[in-house]
């Protein structure tokens, strides 16, 4: 049996507004596009076609959540509309006034046990099961669709732990103009070229080295933090230096970023989560370990939160794993559930995971269990 607060905890989106802008991702950590320009009346960084007589025009506080849920029934379906306006190019900045075309709403595949609509036979005549069918076999059931468990946000600007960090000699040299700090569509200069390597169009993700993981029982020290700060684009490759525009930035970058090939990072998808009891100390007899650290160095997590644990590849997780977090006040209470977390990605001694569901906060000493 599912838990049936799942689908609202997996993604745990919620509305982000700034200024004139609605992004669709609770924790996204993209910045609202620069260089917004004037079409008809109203401000927008893209070029929305003109509208049509069944286009609707964005108004302030939509979300494509939100109208995903008011149009096709289920906000989980917002790539749908997004896949129906490319003309909007980053799916968590929407502006008032630009037009969207609305899509179809998808056809409903009746679950098990309901009758097709349309259907008349009686309930219990057996003739009502072989609906739909020439060769008189039941007709198959559509399995429950698969929902990303992570955004770009997490995924692309979220760490990892790593027990023997080696610097990449790749790095921010400066800024075409000169500042302590750099963001997205700002243009700089790496400390190599093509003498080193770079070509243009070279993409790259922009990594920092962040601060030492001990364990919170042992201390024994795990490695160190590196934080994913975003990524660049090569434009031109010098002989000794290149010069690269930031695409993405999740925070300020600074000189002496360090830069590494940029891979893409899949998003878990899952049809629902393990059934969770709070008050049931049964374990699952899955391995079991530590949180052992906090995505932005917070003292406790909830929903939506990145945590990091000693669970890893040699633990048997992998991407998409569920874990359960726990801890164990001792005494009498052997054990209390805290939530639920997936799994992004994995080291070999340790993985980053996503909070989806939680009934308390969590932070590092607290238990994890990876769901048998």
């Amino acid at each position: 049996m599912q838990n049936p607060g799942w689908k609202q905890a997996i993604l745990g989106l919620s509305i982000v507004g700034a200024a004139l802008a609605v992004g669709v991702a609770a924790d996204a950590a993209t910045r609202p596009p620069r260089n917004l320009k004037k079409v008809g009346d109203h401000w927008t960084p893209w070029d929305p076609p003109a509208a049509g007589p069944e286009s609707y025009l964005i108004q302030k506080g939509d979300t494509l959540w939100d109208l995903a849920g008011k149009w096709l029934g289920n906000p989980y379906l917002w790539p749908q509309i997004w896949d129906e306006n490319r003309y909007v190019l980053d799916s968590h900045w929407i502006y008032p006034g630009d037009p969207l075309k609305v899509p179809g709403k998808p056809t409903v595949v009746p679950t098990e046990g309901e009758l097709p609509v349309g259907d008349n036979t009686a309930p219990g005549d057996s003739s009502s099961a072989l609906a739909g069918r020439v060769d008189g076999r039941p007709a198959a059931v559509e399995p429950e669709p698969l929902f990303p468990v992570a955004n770009d946000a997490d995924l692309y600007c979220s760490g990892y732990v790593d027990q023997n960090y080696q610097p990449s000699p790749l790095k921010i040299l400066r800024g075409e103009v000169e500042r302590s700090s750099l963001a997205e569509g700002d243009i700089l200069y790496l400390d190599h070229g093509s003498d080193g390597g770079v070509r243009s169009g070279d993409v790259f993700s922009i990594l920092r080295r962040s601060v030492p993981v001990m364990h919170p029982v042992s201390n024994e020290s795990l490695g160190s933090l590196i934080r994913r700060m975003g990524r660049i684009r090569v434009l031109i490759a010098h002989d000794a230096i290149s010069t690269a525009i930031v695409e993405m930035s999740c925070e300020d970058l600074h000189v002496g970023d360090e830069l590494v090939p940029w891979v893409e990072i899949p998003s878990p998808v899952l049809n629902g989560l393990p059934a969770f009891n709070r008050y049931d100390p049964t374990p699952s007899g899955g391995p079991t370990g530590w949180v052992i650290a906090i995505q932005d160095q917070i003292t406790a997590a909830g929903s939506g939160h990145l945590i990091q644990t000693d669970l890893g590849e040699s633990s048997g997780v992998q991407p998409g794993s569920v874990i359960t977090l726990f801890n164990e006040p001792g005494g009498k209470i052997s054990r209390i559930n805290l939530g639920q977390a997936v799994v992004l990605t994995v080291e070999p001694t340790t993985s980053t995971a996503k909070i989806v569901l939680s009934v308390r906060e969590s932070g590092p000493g607290d238990r994890v269990e990876a769901t048998r």
